[in-house]
């Protein structure tokens, strides 16, 4: 007797758990527009140091297959570049990767002080990452665009 209330006890607890998970929900929602970013008409690739000089002061477009423009709220810019510094130790130069980031927000372009420093200072080997894109849809949600890269040649 007590072997077959136990068996019933774990029969309607492994029901219950059963019946307690949600089913499985479709995660890709094919209403969401492809978006591709760009800086200049640059897409992510290789990049010359003149080009980058050139497309700078350029806005940050953000376009779907069909060619509409989606207003930014806000992106991040993550810009590594090489640095040297003299060992006080050994008197010898050492070169360093370094690194800057900053997030704008309810703007399409970098501040002045971003682009006149890039401008001033680019060289190959840089590189411009710009992600965590945020676009506002056409009804009002927000949506990730993809990232651009642009490495420096």
């Amino acid at each position: 007797m007590k072997n077959t209330i136990l068996f019933f006890i774990f029969l309607f607890t492994g029901v219950y758990c059963q019946a307690q998970q949600k089913p499985a929900t479709k995660t890709a929602n094919t209403n969401l527009p492809k978006l591709t970013v760009m800086l200049g008409g640059s897409k992510s690739g290789n990049i010359s140091v003149l080009q980058m000089q050139h497309i700078i002061d350029s806005p940050l477009i953000v376009k779907d297959e069909k060619g509409l423009i989606y207003p930014l709220k806000s992106f991040r810019i993550n810009y590594t570049f090489k640095s040297t510094y003299r060992d006080e130790e050994t008197d010898k130069v050492r070169e360093v990767k370094d690194f800057r980031a900053y997030d704008f927000y309810n703007t399409n372009q970098l501040s002045e002080d971003w682009r006149n420093s890039i401008r001033d200072n680019v060289k190959k080997e840089d590189e411009m990452l710009i992600n965590n894109v945020v676009v506002k849809l056409k009804n009002g949600k927000s949506f990730f665009a993809p990232e651009l890269k642009l490495k420096v040649q």
